[in-house]
């Protein structure tokens, strides 16, 4: 199974070019009408399946890394169908086979909910595996196709990437070479000038009126530029002529943002060689100007670890070690992973005996439900399994009503199933029901191309629906989380969206926002409805603890205090544009951004706030306010309330909530 960590990032949908999809549907296509002419309609199945799937991932989020990424979980899908077509003909075996694949993909949430989704799609491939034998060479043949079906996603994505893809890496290139020379010529000469062209149009091609069709992970990314600019821009001013330290460090800086631009096959040795070179000149580093050079280097960092996402895991065994200790570290009873993977284990092991030992017609369906609804996720569960459950019941049907009239069966199939997957990409926007429902119908079109498949009424089909939903809300209720686990986990999704409602009003107050009442109110709204959902949980938690009791009330009053914070924030956002701004200041406070929202949610634990980089960031704004002009009130009630939620979140951080076993 996959376990490296690089999947945290890997399978949210998202809205991709549009010849990109297109591209990785006809690959599909064309593997499944390979497998056809080559093997069976079970192995264009597997290989139909393992080409949706490994597309998924290649077109998502992720500007860099997906190649790799997409052989390797080509490779888990593989091993998949191995082990589905070797004990498929022995229906206990082949329970026990799902029961523990099941049980592994579940524990894989500890590394992310895209791992978790990985391993939950090869194991859809697993449990849709025909009870009949066939021959080695067949399972030989099967397996090699889903590979291959996913190298050809991986072939696509690489010698097609998609266009806003090339057009934002182009600027970056450019915008990066064009901060090499910057480095360069500060280093020689610190009266040198900074060229900004190269930023504002690196602005005019991120920031336009397409922001929400470009993948999230090039949401901001005109952002790290900006502030390696600003930084360089402090260095240059600050920098003594005697200080050689500063001037190696702009060196280094200027031969690493020139192997962060490259794209020749050398350009990762490269950055390696450069990022050494890098912290050698920033440890020898000394004086007033050391602090903003180590500031320079974390950005330099970031940038070359966002171009190259395994710059800092070139030993893939380390990795996997580090993902197995991960993973083991959840192995305990109070783990919301462990009991989601028993979860998921059990649900899955009784879809499929009722599909085996059971009068149900095609009933793999209730095991593929419960695949596609069940998620380790404490608040909103049954609301959100009963969304998925709907959506996948709509899709059904509608696969269903066309299916009656083309009675689509092998390559019609495929195509079909293709076209659903295109729908899938495009109603990403509406939400988790809407996906649910067009994935399901493309779901069904792929098991579609298998005429022994495409037998089943819709009567038959929705009846495994409902039994599936069932079964993974039953077994919700009957295997709960841990009642501090539950109470935690609220607390840290409360706190997040706390912090991103005060995200976006401190970003109004440096950047001209998109329809900014909409944006605030979206956050409010997030914020108070995980507020409700917190104090649901904790009324309905035995708070036999005088420290569970403190815990809850301190928490309560350091969020209290974040939303006045806020408050005071929005009615005193500037109604003039931010000329007034110097561009160092809105880069410690872009900083700040960063380091309040940190990084995303992980099932595996409660998401906290990094203390340490949020308190850096604090002192970077404060510091730069004092440039600013004195009669500037709107600034000086950001700076005063920035430093309220600071002081807010630490008294939370500082505090160690109640664990189950006190």
């Amino acid at each position: 199974m996959i376990t490296g960590s690089r999947v945290l990032d890997t399978v949210r949908l998202t809205t991709p070019d549009f010849g990109a999809v297109v591209r990785s549907c006809a690959g599909m296509v064309a593997m499944a009408a390979l497998a056809l002419a080559w093997d069976s309609a079970t192995a264009a199945v597997w290989a139909a399946g393992a080409g949706a799937i490994a597309g998924a991932i290649g077109l998502q989020d992720s500007p860099g890394g997906r190649v790799p990424l997409v052989i390797a979980v080509s490779g888990q899908m593989a091993a998949a169908v191995l082990l589905g077509a070797l004990t498929s003909p022995h229906d206990l075996v082949f329970i026990g086979v799902v029961a523990a694949w099941c049980f592994a993909a579940g524990l894989q949430w500890a590394l992310g909910s895209h791992a978790g989704l990985v391993a939950a799609g090869a194991g859809a491939l697993l449990v849709v595996s025909p009870p009949v034998a066939t021959s080695v060479s067949s399972i030989v043949v099967a397996a090699a196709l889903t590979f291959a079906a996913g190298c050809v996603q991986a072939t696509l994505i690489a010698v097609w990437p998609p266009h806003r893809w090339r057009l934002q890496r182009d600027v970056l290139t450019r915008a990066y070479r064009s901060l090499a020379a910057d480095a360069r010529r500060v280093a020689s000469d610190r009266d040198a000038s900074i060229d900004s062209a190269p930023m504002s149009f690196l602005r005019d091609v991120f920031v336009d009126s397409q922001a929400t069709r470009r993948p999230k992970a090039y949401h901001g990314g005109h952002r790290l530029p900006e502030r390696i600019a600003a930084v360089l821009h402090t260095l240059g001013e600050a920098r003594d002529a005697a200080n050689d330290g500063v001037a190696q460090v702009l060196t280094a800086a200027g031969t690493l943002l020139d192997a962060i631009a490259a794209h020749h096959p050398t350009a990762r040795r490269d950055a390696q060689q450069a990022v050494e070179a890098l912290d050698s000149a920033v440890a020898s580093t000394s004086g007033p100007n050391a602090e903003t050079a180590q500031r320079f280097s974390r950005l330099l960092h970031e940038a070359a670890e966002s171009r190259f996402p395994d710059l800092r895991r070139p030993d893939v065994i380390s990795g996997l070690g580090a993902a197995a200790a991960e993973v083991r570290g959840h192995l305990t009873s109070t783990s919301p992973i462990l009991r989601h993977a028993i979860r998921l284990s059990t649900a899955t092991a009784l879809g499929v005996a009722a599909d085996r030992l059971a009068p149900v017609q095609h009933g793999y369906w209730i095991a593929l439900v419960v695949l596609l609804v069940l998620r380790p996720e404490t608040s909103h569960t049954y609301t959100r399994c009963v969304g998925r459950l709907g959506g996948i019941a709509a899709g059904v049907v509608l696969a269903s009503l066309i299916a009656t009239v083309l009675n689509p069966t092998g390559v019609a199939a495929a195509v079909l199933a293709g076209l659903f997957l295109t729908a899938t990409y495009t109603v990403t926007r509406y939400g988790y029901v809407a996906v649910s429902g067009a994935l399901a119908a493309a779901v069904d079109f792929l098991l579609g191309i298998d005429a022994a498949a495409s037998g089943a009424t819709m009567e038959d089909r929705l009846f495994a629906v409902v039994v599936g939903g069932g079964l993974a809300v039953v077994v919700h209720v009957v295997l709960p989380d841990d009642a501090l686990t539950r109470l935690q986990q609220r607390a840290g999704e409360l706190l997040k969206t706390e912090v991103d409602y005060a995200a976006t009003v401190i970003k109004a107050f440096i950047r001209e926002l998109d329809q900014p009442a909409d944006a605030l109110s979206a956050a409010w709204q997030r914020a108070f409805r995980a507020r409700a959902a917190f104090e649901a949980v904790s009324g309905a938690t035995r708070m036999e603890s005088r420290e569970l009791r403190r815990w809850v009330r301190s928490y309560r009053a350091a969020l209290n205090a974040v939303t006045s914070a806020c408050t005071a924030l929005e009615s005193n956002l500037p109604s003039q544009p931010r000329v007034a701004l110097t561009p160092e200041f809105v880069a410690a406070v872009e900083d700040y951004v960063d380091a309040l929202r940190g990084a995303p949610p992980n099932p595996a634990a409660p998401w906290t706030v990094d203390l340490a980089a949020l308190t850096t960031a604090n002192q970077q704004v404060r510091e730069q306010s004092a440039r600013l002009a004195e009669d500037n009130s709107a600034t000086r009630v950001l700076v005063a309330e920035v430093a309220a939620i600071t002081r807010s979140l630490s008294s939370i951080a500082t505090t160690r909530e109640p664990s189950a076993a006190e």
